[in-house]
């Protein structure tokens, strides 16, 4: 197999047939021909597929995700234990509990 250098970068995909089906057995992304002429004679006998691949630059930044949560797990959970808490201060006052342990003349 012979890619041209323009080409290069590229990823190297071998698959297997078996019943008309292609299952997945290795990738591998390549720069040059010895690359490729290794990648090749391992999977010797294989569907080998070719695709190019875009050069990564050293100082471009990452892409921020399409949606990203609003809320942080930290937050949720300290939200639910404020929320127990004034729950639990209310059913205590409510029974009479807390005034009973406080001491204090209802």
């Amino acid at each position: 197999m012979d890619l041209r250098s323009e080409d290069l970068p590229a990823t190297l995909q071998a698959f297997d047939l078996m019943d008309n089906k292609e299952i997945f057995l290795a990738e591998q992304v390549v720069s040059n021909q010895a690359e490729i002429d290794i990648f090749t004679n391992r999977y010797a006998g294989k569907l080998i597929k070719a695709k190019t691949t875009l050069p990564v630059n050293s100082n471009s930044s990452y892409a921020k995700p399409a949606h990203r949560s609003r809320y942080s797990s930290t937050g949720v959970v300290m939200a639910i234990i404020v929320v127990l808490v004034i729950v639990l201060v209310i059913y205590g006052f409510s029974t009479g509990w807390i005034q009973e342990k406080l001491h204090m003349k209802v």
